[in-house]
């Protein structure tokens, strides 16, 4: 058999052969397509005789919900990942909101993620695990039916997920746990809240969860590839908000064991800034991020912004010259009179194209794109200044009109780096 690669060598999944993820037949799965038939039927007709504008937004409110504490963070990032820690009392609380997707039970869900996961990783996998037989095949197989390999592999599930009895009785009972909830909406609402609230969810968890998961494997962008994978990770940029961070699964294939999945500006993760509350509050702590993951030699840049996280930090933030001069120290270097040498400006590829920046900061400053920043850097007078502050002081440059304009500017910027530090989990110019 072809060796594994190194970042395979602890997973949960173990295999003799790799015929053992290729070999085998879908089977059509009654419970499953039962499951959902009934709850897409009862959606649909129930809640066209019981319509309510109070009913869609329970449907909206309740699938947020179980979406973004649920799956994102209870089921994936927590209970498969342990991408994060937070008290047992939350992890409980955030793992029952997961199975409220109606998808599976924990232990159920947490064995076919880890199968498809390590599957996807091999040159080869069953066209069943890497979403790879066409669209509507894709749908019939991923929500009727399930695959049965001639010669599965062995799942080893660690005693504190497997052993739990919380977890035991929600495996043996998730699908009558959809019952509290629905009738806590009969009371609150009626059974239009019950159609909504209930079968709409499910519904919606369940087909969302196999529409998400064929176009994260087949259509959308690229910030780094695995070799030798049987398939590669797409991001989804428009369903951010949507699957509450997940649709960034290239990155997911990159860094499986992050807990965060939006990586670069502009890419949305709800699931993150839910996380960064839960730190604020004290609930959450010891995040796994890219840089705490062993290194893969198996994993390419196919981007610049791919890069910038490849490559080495290009500045250690902590250094004396980064430190935060406050808003009287950023408003004393606005109206100074810098020395003769030119400032220079560094920033992320991400940010703006260098045209751009030209036009904003005018002439003077020396500009350079730099894949190994996540933040934009601005260096003049033997100090360093990032962020939001940093590009008031670039525009300053322009003359006197671009600095009143910046002067208006740099209390608000100040501010939102302030926010930015006081959620950020570290201070590092390359992520």
């Amino acid at each position: 058999m072809t060796s594994l690669p190194e970042s395979l060598q602890q997973h949960r999944v173990a295999i003799e052969d790799l015929s053992n993820v290729s070999d085998g037949k879908v089977v059509y799965a009654p419970l499953r397509s039962l499951w959902f038939i009934f709850m897409a039927g009862a959606a649909v007709i129930g809640g066209a005789l019981n319509f309510s504008w109070g009913g869609v937004v329970v449907f909206l409110l309740a699938t947020g919900a179980v979406l973004l504490l649920g799956h994102s963070l209870g089921s994936h990032r927590k209970l498969i990942h342990n991408s994060f820690a937070c008290p047992k009392w939350l992890e409980y609380f955030l793992v029952y909101m997961g199975v409220q997707v109606g998808l599976a039970g924990p232990i159920g869900l947490l064995r076919a993620h880890d199968l498809r996961d390590f599957a996807q990783r091999l040159p080869d996998c069953h066209p069943y695990l890497r979403h790879g037989s066409g669209f509507w095949r894709d749908a019939w197989w991923q929500i009727h039916c399930g695959l049965k390999l001639a010669h599965p592999p062995k799942i080893e599930i660690e005693p504190r997920i497997a052993r739990d009895r919380f977890y035991q009785f929600l495996e043996h009972t998730w699908i009558l746990q959809q019952i509290p909830p629905a009738l806590a909406l009969y009371a609150l609402g009626g059974w239009g809240f019950v159609f909504f609230g209930t079968c709409a969810r499910v519904t919606a968890g369940v087909f969302g969860h196999w529409l998400i998961g064929y176009f994260a494997h087949n259509q959308g962008g690229m910030h780094f590839a695995v070799e030798q994978a049987a398939v590669q990770g797409r991001n989804i940029r428009l369903a951010s908000i949507l699957t509450m961070g997940e649709c960034w699964h290239n990155n997911h294939h990159a860094y499986p064991g992050s807990a965060r999945l939006g990586l670069f500006p502009g890419e949305w993760d709800p699931g993150w800034w839910m996380l960064l509350v839960f730190r604020r509050l004290g609930l959450a702590w010891d995040f796994r991020l890219p840089k705490d993951l062993p290194a893969r030699p198996e994993l390419v840049a196919q981007d610049g912004l791919g890069q910038s996280i490849l490559a080495p930090a290009r500045y250690d933030l902590a250094a004396p010259r980064f430190a935060d001069p406050g808003l009287a120290g950023f408003w004393r270097a606005l109206w100074e009179k810098g020395d003769a040498d030119r400032p220079a400006l560094e920033w992320p590829a991400s940010v703006l194209s260098a045209r751009a920046m030209r036009i904003l900061v005018g002439a003077r400053p020396h500009l350079a794109v730099e894949p190994a920043l996540d933040l934009l850097v601005l260096h003049r007078d033997g100090h360093s200044y990032i962020g939001l502050p940093a590009l008031c002081l670039a525009m300053a440059e322009r003359g006197f009109a671009a600095r009143i304009i910046a002067a208006v500017l740099l209390p608000v910027a100040v501010g939102i780096e302030k926010v930015r530090r006081g959620f950020s989990i570290r201070f590092q110019a390359a992520t």
